[in-house]
């Protein structure tokens, strides 16, 4: 089964910043960074330098998108470039999944038959098999240290969706 995903900026950050974005090998077997996903997180001062991490694992991988105008017509969507190229290579990488938070993204990333799956699902889902701490006191984190704006009825249809398998 092809357990490829393609992930957006603000779940990288999310992730990296909790130290949990490794263990995303649990539910996948390759992440791609889209280029100017690397772009957006490198702005983020220290995120640079956990980013190379992560690619030396060589679970998290660099892709650059070979169909540009289909980037720019995404973005008339009103997509940010991170979720617009991310959209894109997720087809072109044949990625099954893509890991975004914005209601927009999801919502063209299911027209476009990848499935969609949000941080705050991915914490719930680490926090119920034991792999992180308790999915309100990370949410709690996120918003105290990088003023992470989720809402409380995301943070519970997550827990609730936690006994699903991603």
């Amino acid at each position: 089964m092809n357990r490829v995903a393609v992930i957006d900026s603000s779940p990288l950050i999310f992730l990296a910043h909790l130290e949990l974005a490794a263990k995303l090998s649990l539910y996948f077997d390759r992440i791609y960074v889209p280029r100017r996903v690397q772009v957006e997180v490198n702005k983020k001062g220290r995120f640079r330098y956990r980013l190379k991490k992560l690619y030396e694992t060589g679970f998290f991988e660099r892709c650059a998108c070979a169909d540009e105008t289909r980037v720019q017509l995404l973005k008339i969507d009103r997509l940010d470039d991170g979720e617009a190229e991310g959209l894109v290579q997720a087809q072109e990488k044949a990625a099954r999944f893509f890991i975004a938070d914005e209601a927009k993204a999801r919502a063209v990333c299911e027209t476009q038959g990848l499935v969609p799956v949000g941080t705050v699902r991915l914490l719930a889902r680490l926090s119920l098999e034991g792999q992180a701490a308790d999915t309100r006191s990370l949410v709690r984190r996120l918003r105290r240290e990088l003023t992470a704006r989720v809402a409380e009825d995301i943070v519970e249809q997550a827990i609730a969706l936690a006994t699903v398998p991603i």
